[in-house]
């Protein structure tokens, strides 16, 4: 009998050592196959977390959901990426995402060109890396680098976040997996699946070969009224994202047309108008929301829809209860 993959990811907010071991262990005692760390910028710094993590678990695996190819230059990501998977035992994945402008210029000052061949390009001067190549990249910046250390097993797996179609495409051409975007309708992720595949089919690999991940933010509650509110409120700001948030309703089968409002409200700090856009409909659709039987029912629709790996993202303050009640899922 196949025992179902299924992972669980810990949010940003983490107060010590100790709690985020706790969570660590009790995440690996429950059977789950992968642990996830988020980076979110100004928070907890990801690696940092992962090497605690290392020596508070033995079996479960590391991940980190996500980094990107620009706040680190290659050379110290490759570096950073073995050192988790050499202090891990070889348990290390390595997420990787295009990030957005506006964090990483405006914000860091770090210039933000061509985000789809930068991504290309780093996932394949890393596989090198890690293989124990020589690489000189100078579109990188990478000047005939070599690591002295490698990953426990010669390799380690590289997914990559993915929304539009090209990063997609991309993930299938180039990676091991992809982690598709929290907040999917199921259509979309049913679309999604797709353009990996196709992707993987451009490059002469087999889309069975790329492991199909995919963020599930889950709110365990009996009566769903009661976060109603505030998830018509995160929807309606996460479709405020452009091309992403007209993807994301029309691939999953609803009206896009009401984008226009929502965005214009958002623009003025109408929050609360901004949500009643967000039908119940449309808000259940992007979370993993309700009972414990009704977030499991969720779960199977989504392996139903073509996903080899949830990722279930509580909030921090219900990642016991999440883990515990949800581990059989």
């Amino acid at each position: 009998m196949t025992i179902p993959r299924l992972a669980i990811c810990i949010h940003h907010g983490i107060e010590s050592g100790k709690q985020l071991a706790e969570h660590g262990r009790l995440a690996e005692s429950l059977g789950y196959e992968s642990i996830w760390v988020t980076e979110d910028y100004y928070r907890e710094e990801a690696f940092s977390m992962l090497g605690a993590l290392s020596e508070a678990t033995s079996r479960i695996k590391l991940a980190l959901g996500v980094t990107n190819p620009y706040t680190r230059n290659p050379a110290l990501l490759a570096m950073s990426a073995a050192t988790t998977d050499m202090l891990s035992g070889g348990r290390f994945i390595l997420g990787l995402g295009r990030s957005e402008r506006h964090s990483i210029e405006s914000e860091m000052g770090i210039p933000y060109e061509a985000p789809l061949k930068r991504l290309e390009e780093t996932v394949k001067v890393l596989k090198r890396l890690f293989k124990g190549e020589t690489v000189y990249n100078p579109y990188l910046g990478l000047g005939a680098v070599s690591l002295r250390l490698r990953p426990r097993n010669g390799q380690l797996g590289v997914y990559l976040a993915a929304s539009g179609p090209k990063t997609l495409r991309l993930a299938g051409k180039v990676a091991d997996g992809v982690i598709l975007n929290a907040y999917s309708p199921i259509g979309y992720v049913k679309y999604a699946i797709e353009e990996v595949k196709m992707g993987a089919e451009e490059a002469g690999r087999k889309g069975a070969e790329i492991d199909i991940a995919c963020v599930l933010i889950v709110r365990k509650v009996e009566d769903v009224s009661t976060v109603m509110a505030a998830m018509r409120k995160r929807v309606a700001s996460m479709l405020c994202e452009p091309l992403i948030g007209e993807l994301l309703l029309e691939k999953g089968g609803f009206d896009s047309s009401y984008l226009r409002e929502i965005r214009a409200l958002m623009s003025r700090g109408e929050e609360d108008k901004a949500a009643r856009w967000v039908t119940e409909e449309l808000a259940k659709a992007m979370y993993v929301a309700g009972s414990r039987d009704e977030c499991l029912q969720r779960i199977r629709e989504y392996r139903g829809a073509g996903v080899s790996l949830p990722i279930l993202l509580p909030q921090l303050s219900q990642f016991a209860d999440v883990a515990q009640s949800l581990s059989n899922a």
